[in-house]
C-alpha cells in the first residue's frame, strides 16, 4: 500500500494517476470501491461521513483485497483548532488513523504543489 497526504489541491489524485497509469474510472471514493480499484481518494472525507464505525477495521478489508491501492488523504492537523468538538475529534481521528497507514504501508509521500516528498520507502514506484 502507498499512503500520499498533503493539503487540499496540492495534486495528490494528479500525482498518484501519473504514477500508476490509471484513469479518472479507476479512482475508487469509499472502501468498498477501494477494494477493486487502485487508487482510493478522500479517506479524511469518508472519516467524516462515518464517525462511529471501525474505519480501521473496514481499511484492513481492504488492504486484505488490494494490498496495492494507492490510499489519498488530505491533511486536516494543520492550521487553527476549531472550536467545536466533533471537528476537533474528526481531525484527530484522520490523523491517528493516518498514522496506522504510515506504519503498514511500503511508501509514504506528501505531495505538496505537485511535488513528492518521500517520508517512508526508497525507489521507484512498482
Amino acid at each position: 500500500m502507498i499512503l500520499l497526504i498533503g493539503g487540499t489541491g496540492q495534486g495528490k489524485l494528479a500525482y498518484a494517476i501519473e504514477k500508476t497509469g490509471c484513469g479518472p474510472e479507476d479512482v475508487a471514493r469509499d472502501p468498498e470501491a477501494a477494494r477493486r480499484k487502485p487508487i482510493f481518494v478522500g479517506l479524511e472525507s469518508w472519516i467524516r461521513e462515518h464517525p462511529d464505525e471501525n474505519l480501521e477495521e473496514k481499511l484492513d478489508t481492504v488492504l486484505e483485497d488490494n494490498p496495492d491501492v494507492v490510499i489519498l488523504c488530505d491533511e486536516v492537523g494543520c492550521g487553527v483548532v476549531p472550536i467545536d468538538p466533533g471537528e476537533r475529534s474528526w481531525r484527530e481521528a484522520v490523523g491517528r488513523l493516518c498514522c496506522v497507514l504510515a506504519r503498514r504501508a511500503d511508501r509514504v509521500e506528501r505531495i505538496f504543489c505537485g511535488l513528492s516528498m518521500v517520508l517512508k520507502g526508497e525507489g521507484a514506484w512498482k
